[in-house]
């Protein structure tokens, strides 16, 4: 047989009281907590180009230790009355100034500025110039199309023109030889009527005159073949003949213009320019060679204007003798016996 213990008295009451002491206490450490949280006011920084020279710092001596305080002993807390929390507005935020841009700032910002302007404004001029060149194809095109339509057109009216005329040709063709037939024919008809008995020795006649007339013709056509092909002939020979000539004449032409070449460079590497020239002057000089090439006499027909540089192309003229001459004798006494020659300074 078991016994039952028995109540102790106010044991629940003492409990129910320690829980509601706690709760209060836990309440109000949570309230003194949110009271004192602050809000983290903005800071403001200031930009120095140089740095500041550093201050002395004077060192305190140390203050002496404070004596420990004694231990208070506080009563246990009394039972705070629930107090409604009113919401904390936290305080404004102080305006921060934003600093100063130096020059430096503004010369790179204003040169940014710029380069994006110019970058906006030539991509704004390249599609522009795309659009127009797009504008001008597609105008082109136009105008080829309406150019191939009419070409078109001309050429459909053209050919049916051309059917037309052919059309009228066979027509007009057709209409002549029934003509032509139907004329014989009554001819025929009224020769058959007036000459019956003789139509045999007429007709052997006929033919006899017509196969003369044919033969006449054939010979006729035949001389004149004939004198057509000699002329053709002599056409031909004659214009071989020309065309021998005009190449024989341009090529002794360019072996003379090569031979007055050679002399002239050979004269003109010779030549001293003053250093005091003007302009492109000409000077123009009649020289007598022989056959060798030397130099026989060199006058002055025309000066430059610069006695120095009339001087200096004469003594090039001496100094580059002999002169390259070409070998045929013909052809030296036609063409380099003498000569006119023509200097300029910056030729």
């Amino acid at each position: 047989m078991r016994l039952r213990k028995a109540d102790e008295p106010g044991r629940v009451a003492s409990g129910a009281l320690a829980v509601v002491v706690h709760l209060m206490f836990f309440g109000l450490l949570v309230f003194g907590i949110s009271w004192q949280k602050k809000v983290a006011s903005p800071v403001v920084v200031d930009l120095w180009q140089d740095l500041p020279e550093p201050s002395k710092k004077v060192v305190l001596p140390p203050e002496p230790p404070k004596p420990a305080p004694k231990p208070v002993l506080q009563p246990p807390p009394k039972p705070v009355p629930e107090v409604k929390k009113e919401p904390v507005r936290p305080p404004p935020a102080p305006k921060v100034e934003a600093p100063k841009p130096s020059a430096a700032d503004i010369e790179l910002k204003e040169k940014l500025r710029k380069q994006k302007e110019e970058e906006a404004a030539l991509r704004e001029e390249q599609k522009k110039a795309e659009a127009e060149r797009r504008e001008e194809l597609k105008k082109a095109e136009l105008e080829r199309k309406e150019e191939l339509k009419k070409a078109e057109v001309e050429k459909r009216k053209l050919e049916e023109e051309q059917r037309k005329a052919a059309e009228d040709q066979r027509r007009e063709e057709a209409e002549q030889k029934r003509a032509e037939q139907e004329k014989l024919r009554k001819e025929d008809e009224a020769r058959r009527a007036e000459e019956r008995k003789h139509a045999e020795e007429q007709k052997r006649v006929e033919e006899a005159r017509r196969e003369d007339e044919r033969k006449q013709h054939e010979a006729a056509m035949e001389r004149e073949r004939q004198q057509q092909e000699a002329a053709r002939k002599v056409r031909e020979a004659d214009e071989a003949k020309r065309k021998a000539e005009a190449a024989a004449r341009a090529a002794q032409q360019k072996l003379i213009d090569d031979w007055r070449a050679r002399i002239q460079a050979k004269i003109k590497g010779r030549v001293v320019v003053p250093p005091n020239m003007v302009g492109n002057p000409e000077a123009r000089f009649e020289v007598v060679l022989l056959p060798g090439g030397e130099v026989l006499s060199a006058n002055l027909k025309k000066s430059s204007g610069y006695p120095a540089y009339d001087t200096a192309v004469e003594r090039a003229i001496a100094a580059a003798q002999p002169l390259p001459v070409p070998t045929d004798t013909d052809l030296f006494q036609e063409n380099f016996r003498e000569l006119h020659l023509v200097f300029r300074p910056k030729d």
